[in-house]
């Protein structure tokens, strides 16, 4: 019988190999067990993405670590043996208050490059928990095509030495699309991923992120210097990038393809900005 896999899975058969090796090689200086896969808790559902502290979070510094654990980390449904793990941190929404979310640590095995960050925003482009980054990343929603797409990438990351931090930049409402936030959600990521590691300062970092990604590392780029001087970011790349909203839209009203991007942009800014757009709507709209 003969067995035929995507180039993708094929791709990540490969990864989950190259990745078990320094394991193996390590094994008597008690590396890390790669742990079983287990269908994960919806994030809408899962305590963890709420805080619960005795502290306001007006008086906790944004990129604080509120939570952590670990996880196992699955790529085309295969197990990653890698150190895999997930915090719960301070961040700023876009009305500028308070807000948590949680970011995604995988560290590789083995790494001759030191302690170098690369913070991957993916293009989950979502109104529902099931998209969450912290929940494709542990086997959730297998479908999401392009979840396990940006996954492979991140393994390539992570065979060059690479740490690799994934935020759920859109904060624990969905509210994609509002750019500031994506932006706070992503630097205080960063500084969540540097207080975990017990990193530097000094210690490079780097952003990658494409179409919703592209939102988060664009403003993350711009708001750095004014929201977090302190990170050394030394390149972003960001590719497919909304870059006047008002056009989009208009480009795309009564398209076949992308026209549900109209919507489901007004549910999420208006969940944001705290705006009901019911009222504003024709019938038709409804």
């Amino acid at each position: 019988m003969h067995i035929r896999l995507s180039r993708s899975r094929l791709f990540a058969a490969m990864v989950v190999a190259l990745l078990a090796v320094p394991m193996l090689m390590a094994g008597a200086a008690g590396a890390p067990a790669a742990q079983a896969a287990t269908a994960p808790t919806l994030p809408s559902q899962d305590p963890f993405y709420s805080y619960t502290g005795s502290t306001p979070l007006s008086q906790i510094a944004p990129g604080t670590v509120l939570k952590e654990r670990r996880v196992s980390l699955s790529i085309e449904g295969l197990s990653v043996p890698v150190s895999t793990v997930q915090v719960l941190y301070r961040t700023t929404n876009e009305l500028g208050q308070p807000a948590v979310t949680v970011t995604t640590i995988i560290k590789p095995l083995i790494s001759f490059i030191g302690t170098k960050i690369v913070s991957y925003q993916t293009a989950y482009d979502a109104l529902g928990s099931e998209c969450d980054p912290s929940y494709t990343l542990q086997g959730g929603n297998p479908s999401d095509s392009t979840a396990q797409e940006e996954e492979l990438a991140m393994a390539a990351y992570l065979l060059a030495g690479f740490t690799v931090t994934v935020p759920d930049y859109e904060g624990t409402n969905l509210d994609w699309g509002a750019g500031q936030e994506s932006g706070y959600g992503t630097l205080d990521g960063i500084r969540a991923t540097e207080s975990y590691l017990g990193a530097s300062s000094s210690t490079e970092v780097g952003m990658v992120g494409y179409s919703g990604g592209a939102i988060a590392t664009e403003w993350a780029a711009e708001l750095a210097p004014s929201y977090a001087p302190g990170l050394h970011i030394i390149g972003a790349a960001a590719g497919g990038i909304p870059v006047d909203f008002a056009h989009n839209l208009s480009y795309i009203n009564g398209d076949d393809d992308w026209s549900g991007v109209i919507p489901a942009v007004l549910v999420s800014l208006g969940r944001a900005f705290g705006v009901n757009i019911t009222p504003y709507l024709s019938s038709y709209g409804e």
